[in-house]
């Protein structure tokens, strides 16, 4: 672009306009081109608008008093449509939500703090262990080149397997980490971390209470299907008590 080329020149030859600009060929873009500093050095040096010195004084010295506990001017429209979409923005922020991850054991969802699993992984082989071979603990599985326990999460709950087909693609290794326990368990399903409102969980029906006694706290709708929330405290010293 040459130094006869009109102001905003950029905008009808240039990268932003139709390319027809013979300076392109070197320049490669307009913001490498004399023409296009020369015009942001007149922007930047241009003489302040008038009032602007008074506008913004205005504005910092509203803005001292109102952090200093003072009353703020009377805002202008545009100010009070942001004040009200910050409040509601600010109302929505507030509601409390936390994260369950959700799975799926037998017929059953369950879920539990996101906080307890170190890993999600595909199924493998479990090894037995000597007068293990029933039970709450199925026996050691290899992760990442170190044995971990393997226990069935089904048995330690007293769920009833579901019919389902003889190969199910969808189930994985769920490897759980709190202190000193670290085991892992099979899931025959995993949705993964679910965001909820704590307020919209129910209590446990006395159905379910009698079932699992020990490990359901709560209870989370989550579309058409009941999530049993499981108490990790308790679960940990269940699983704690199956290895003596």
């Amino acid at each position: 672009m040459h130094n006869t080329t009109p102001k905003d020149c950029w905008k009808r030859i240039g990268v932003q306009g139709d390319g027809s600009c013979p300076e392109l060929a070197q320049q490669v873009h307009c913001r490498n081109c004399p023409v296009y500093s020369e015009a942001a050095l007149h922007l930047l040096d241009r003489p302040l608008p008038q009032n602007h010195l008074r506008e913004w004084t205005e504005h910092f010295a509203a803005a001292s008093v109102y952090s200093s506990g003072g009353l703020r001017p009377s805002p202008s429209q545009g100010e009070r449509i942001a004040t009200i979409s910050d409040r509601r923005y600010s109302a929505a922020a507030s509601v409390a939500t936390e994260n369950l991850f959700i799975f799926r054991i037998a017929r059953e969802w369950l879920g539990l703090s996101p906080l307890l699993f170190l890993e999600v992984l595909e199924s493998r082989p479990v090894h037995s262990l000597p007068h293990r071979r029933k039970g709450v603990v199925l026996g050691l599985v290899n992760v990442r080149g170190g044995l971990i326990i393997c226990i069935s999460l089904a048995a330690l709950l007293g769920l009833e397997p579901a019919q389902e087909e003889k190969k199910n693609t969808r189930s994985r290794l769920l490897v759980v980490s709190h202190g000193e326990y670290r085991f892992a368990f099979p899931a025959d399903e995993v949705h993964g971390t679910h965001r909820y409102d704590p307020r919209t969980l129910e209590e446990v029906p006395a159905t379910v209470a009698k079932a699992t006694p020990s490990y359901t706290h709560r209870i989370l709708g989550w579309g058409d299907k009941s999530v049993a929330c499981l108490d990790q405290e308790l679960l940990l010293a269940a699983f704690n008590r199956s290895l003596s």
